[in-house]
Parts: C-alpha cells; structure tokens; sequence
C-alpha cells in the first residue's frame, strides 16, 4: 500500500497510467471494430480523447524538466553520450512545448488552432528524440560487447577472422553467429539497457504511424503504446530498472 501511494503521488507515475488506458482503448477499438457497435466504438474513442487531453494537462511545464536535463547532460564525460543525451532531450523539450500548444488549442484556450498541423510537428520532435534514444542505447550495446569478450578481441578486424568457405565454412558461421547471440543475451540479461531498448522500439511505433512513415495501423499502435507504457511504469516502480545517466 505504501509503494502505490508513493508511485501514485508522481505526476509521472499518473500521466503514465492514463496514456496505458488511453493505449489499452485504441487496441480495444480496433479489437472490437468489426464485432462491437458504433456506440461502444464511440465510447472508446471518447474516452481515449478525453485520456489524452489529461495527460497533456500533467504534461504542462514539462519543457522546463527537459531543459533541465539536457543542461545537466552537457556535463558526461563520454562525449557519445553527452551528445545523445542533450539532443534527445532538447528535442523532448520541443515535442513537450508543441503538446502544450495542442493542450490549449483542444481545450477551448486557443480556439482558432491547427491542431492537426501542431500534432504534426510535435510527432517530428517525438519521433527524433526516439532515434537519438535507440542510438544511444546502440552505443550502449556495443560498449556492453567489447567489455564482455576482454580487451584481447576489443581491437580485431574483420580481416583477421577466418573467413567461411565451403560446408565447414557454413558451420563455423552458424556457430559464431549462436556465440554472438549468446553473448548479446548474457550482456542484456538483469541489465536495463533490454527494457530501455524494447520502450523506445515500441514508442517508435506510434510517431511512425501518425506521419504516415509506416502505416501499422491501430491494433499495432495500442498494442505497442501499452506495452511501453508498463515498461515505463515498471522503471517508475523500480528505480534500478531505469537506464542511467
């Protein structure tokens, strides 16, 4: 009881749990689409707008936050991550700004608003912060790797490695390619670089499918929208599941 008061207490942890909900009724709207009635259909369409205008409304002042932390950023010493980070959270700041102008113009403040033009360019600035994330949490991976085989391979060229030739050849790929596979499992295995990586490739999903980049449809977008979403609110939760810095 004490841990749900202390989570419920967040304004992240709350905007969190509505944009579950607000997921859980998009997949819900297309699972139900060809069985249910338009009434129940435009139930769940209400309720999932009604959802996201709420989070926006948390959402106010988030910008701020961002800045934040793209100042704090500036100061890693891997220059990798000082430059990832910044971006992605400057841009986060940028997306946050344009959903609070969406926030004003869906809640009757500024009613002369193009929202869908808004909603557009707040998905741009979502849909670079998700690609400066993903490659950050590549870097990541990759620095995970070379600590796991030892600093004796760290620096081997592809050159160096024998080549595959004929049927032995086959078989001495297919077993380095289950010894690279392992390893990646070993090295992701109680690390939180797995769940950081499967939210941002779901949240990827979605600023996709909204720019008409690739169409997934609205099973596919509330089905991976819920799914980040418990993996966000699992690292809210548990602490140490959050990937740092």
């Amino acid at each position: 009881m004490e841990a749900w008061v202390r989570f419920s207490a967040q304004s992240q942890a709350r905007e969190r749990l509505l944009r579950a909900a607000q997921y859980a009724c998009t997949l819900a709207g297309a699972t139900l689409s060809s069985r249910a009635g338009s009434g129940t259909l435009n139930r769940l369409q209400q309720l999932e707008a009604h959802l996201s205008l709420g989070r926006k409304l948390l959402r106010l002042g988030g910008s701020a936050e961002a800045l934040g932390g793209a100042q704090r950023s500036l100061h890693l010493p891997d220059p990798v991550l000082r430059f990832c980070l910044t971006l992605s959270h400057l841009n986060r700041a940028l997306f946050l700004a344009c959903d609070n102008v969406l926030w004003a113009g869906k809640s009757g403040v500024l009613p002369g608003l193009d929202v869908h033009k808004w909603s557009q360019r707040a998905f741009r600035y979502y849909l670079f912060a998700l690609v400066v994330n993903l490659s950050r949490d590549a870097y990541e991976l990759r620095l995970l790797l070379e600590r796991a085989e030892g600093p004796g391979r760290r620096g081997r060229s592809p050159e160096k490695l024998p080549r595959p030739e004929g049927a032995g050849g086959i078989h001495r790929l297919r077993l380095r390619l289950q010894l690279q596979l392992q390893l990646l499992l070993r090295v992701l295995r109680d690390n939180p670089l797995l769940l950081d990586l499967l939210r941002n490739a779901c949240d990827l999903v979605i600023p996709l499918d909204r720019l008409g980049l690739w169409r997934s449809g609205p099973g596919v977008v509330g089905l991976c929208g819920l799914a980040s979403s418990v993996l966000s609110i699992l690292t809210i939760l548990h602490p140490w599941l959050k990937l740092k810095p």
